[in-house]
Parts: structure tokens; sequence; C-alpha cells
């Protein structure tokens, strides 16, 4: 099992309320569907994998943003297509 622990997270993000703010967002994306960006061989839950996403230096705020664009992008997409059809 591996285990996160705030001081593998703290060394990307000192301030703490940054960091669990960006975990829940990222955590609530994992939740969603969005794919992980590093592999989930335990099936660890949302918010653990969140954590170890950010320990790794995976999660920046610009990764989250970009990912949510992208998903509201390709929802758009497909309420388009549903529309015309």
């Amino acid at each position: 099992m591996a285990r996160v622990t705030i001081e593998d997270c703290i060394r990307h993000y000192p301030n703490r309320f940054e960091m669990v703010v960006l975990t829940s967002k990222r955590a609530r994306q994992l939740l969603s569907g969005m794919p992980s960006l590093i592999e989930n061989e335990e099936e660890h839950k949302p918010s653990v994998q969140a954590l170890r996403e950010m320990g790794g230096g995976h999660i920046t705020w610009d990764t989250v943003f970009t990912m949510d664009e992208q998903e509201r992008l390709r929802l758009e997409a497909s309420t388009f297509e549903d529309e015309v059809e």
C-alpha cells in the first residue's frame, strides 16, 4: 500500500489551505470520471488518488483548470450533437 503524507504534498504546495482546495477539486474530477494522471493499481478512493497525484508533482492549478475546460467542451459538443439529431 502506497502511503501519502502531507510532507509528500507540501513540497509542491507549501500552503496547506491551497493544497486542500486543489486536492478536493481534483478528487471531484476523478469522481466524475476523468482519467487519473498516475496508475491506480490498488483502486484508491478519489481523495487518496488526488493526493497521490499531488505528492508526485502531477497536479497544478493549470492542469485542473485545463481538464475542467476540456470536459466542459466535451459536454457542450455532445449536447450540440443531441440537439442536431
